[in-house]
């Protein structure tokens, strides 16, 4: 029997990960780089 989840991570960070890959198409690989590092510096949020 499964249990009804309030929060599904899997879905959660597939979410996230199709949103960044659709703002750096075309960007170069260190475009790329700088992008992310200011995802994970919090300049940049991901809505």
């Amino acid at each position: 029997m499964k249990t009804k989840k309030s929060f599904d991570t899997v879905a959660f960070f597939r979410a996230i990960k199709e949103k960044l890959a659709a703002k750096m198409v075309g960007m170069t690989l260190e475009q790329q780089k700088d992008f992310l590092k200011q995802v994970r510096d919090g300049k940049i949020k991901i809505a």
